[in-house]
């Protein structure tokens, strides 16, 4: 038994039957795998040095990561989870179905200008995920905070932070599109702070244990499961005020709140990650993988925070900084989004398209991560085909399983207790 099955309460609300919105749900992530398909090959190019990209086609391959990829997902996962509460919202439907549309138009953008379109479209975008959040936390108020789930708490974390991420991306677009505002400079750092620590990591908690625990969606968070989201929520907003405000404890304040955040995952998701092979074509094993890469993140947030935070987060080497973006968007995040997708797929695949996807993801971010730690060419070049092809392959099997947006979509039967 899982130490969290022992005395829980499931939540009443959980999906079970088709689930509400499952039209959007479908829709949002099969824009997002096709967006996201841009972030991949200028990822695979750029490693392999075959193409020397400038500043804009590189924030684009950065912002459809975030945004159509990662926060369609934390809006397609809160459908999920809390759309049960308020089916046929036509305004939510409305903005579900514009939400990646939008986030592609805002890429475009990134793409092509740097002037003051970029920050009218960004508050476009911020005003969709805000009513998102505040869709989301209406919703959980109906429920009751004490009935929520730990991937329910950890997906209203990331909304609550990435309307804050989104505010301060707005800034720093009229920072670069009119320098004489006035803006802080300390708003350059805050906005990578807000999304990579205060966004990524609730987030990726939940959808970690959403994947390794399916049945943890069906249980009342324990005192241990609120401080899990709770610490690194706080330890977010305490780098970003301490950026902005130029307070440097603030900014050593996030690193006990990360760390006991993280022992505290850790220690709950360990009986589940012990009884989950390696070697079977499971959903869960990519949770056991996640945990492992949001330990070498933590690991590396700790590391910059302690050595660069007093003189600057960004006169860290550029490597430390890709490494540690990296070991979170797609070594925590997109190892748990992509089962999450595959749990809408409505066709059946062989076992090795599973294994292919698993072990090139696993195997291919850790060499390229190794390498940009170690500074090691050979490595970066080696990693990034690897996982690059392992997420293509994964994204043309699921566009194809998805099948017509319009289908119904069936809670699959929870389990709670060892996955």
């Amino acid at each position: 038994m899982s130490v969290e099955s022992v005395g829980a309460s499931r939540v009443a609300e959980a999906p079970s039957g088709p689930v509400a919105y499952g039209a959007e749900i479908r829709w949002i992530m099969q824009v997002a795998m096709v967006l996201f398909v841009y972030t991949v090959v200028v990822g695979i190019l750029n490693g392999l040095d075959l193409v020397t990209f400038d500043r804009k086609p590189l924030l684009a391959h950065l912002h459809i990561g975030t945004l159509a990829w990662i926060t369609g997902a934390v809006i397609a996962g809160s459908l999920w989870l809390f759309g049960s509460r308020d089916p046929g919202n036509r305004m939510v439907s409305g903005l579900a179905v514009a939400a990646p549309v939008v986030a592609a138009a805002y890429n475009v953008i990134f793409l092509t200008t740097t002037n003051i379109t970029r920050p009218i479209v960004g508050t476009l975008m911020m005003a969709v995920i805000l009513v998102f959040a505040v869709w989301g936390f209406r919703q959980a108020r109906g429920l009751g905070w004490s009935h929520l789930s730990v991937p329910h708490l950890g997906l209203l974390a990331g909304l609550a932070t990435s309307v804050i991420g989104a505010a301060f991306g707005i800034l720093l677009g009229l920072m670069f599109s009119n320098p004489d505002l006035g803006i802080a400079e300390g708003v350059g750092d805050a906005h990578p702070a807000a999304m990579v620590v205060g966004f990524l990591i609730p987030v990726g908690m939940a959808f970690a244990e959403w994947v390794l625990r399916p049945g943890s969606v069906q249980e009342r968070a324990t005192r241990a499961g609120q401080l899990q989201i709770g610490l690194p929520f706080l330890g977010g907003v305490a780098v970003v005020l301490g950026l902005v405000l130029d307070v440097l404890p603030l900014v050593m304040l996030s690193l006990p709140l990360e760390l006991a955040g993280l022992g505290i995952f850790l220690w709950r998701m360990f009986p589940a990650a012990r009884h989950t092979s390696w070697l079977a074509p499971s959903k869960a094993r990519h949770g056991v993988a996640a945990t492992l890469f949001l330990i070498v993140n933590i690991c590396i947030f700790v590391y910059l925070v302690a050595n660069y935070a007093e003189d600057g987060i960004d006169t860290a080497p550029r490597r430390l900084l890709l490494a540690l973006d990296h070991s979170i968007f797609i070594g925590v995040l997109t190892m748990t989004i992509i089962p999450f997708i595959a749990r809408l797929s409505t066709t059946s695949r062989p076992p090795w398209v599973d294994h292919v996807v698993f072990w090139g993801l696993t195997a291919g971010l850790a060499a390229f991560v190794a390498g940009l730690l170690s500074d090691t060419d050979a490595l970066i070049r080696l990693g990034t085909p690897v996982l690059g092809t392992a997420i293509l392959v994964a994204i043309v099997v699921h566009l194809r399983g998805l099948g017509d947006p319009r289908g119904a979509i069936r809670g699959e039967p929870e389990r709670v207790g060892v996955v």
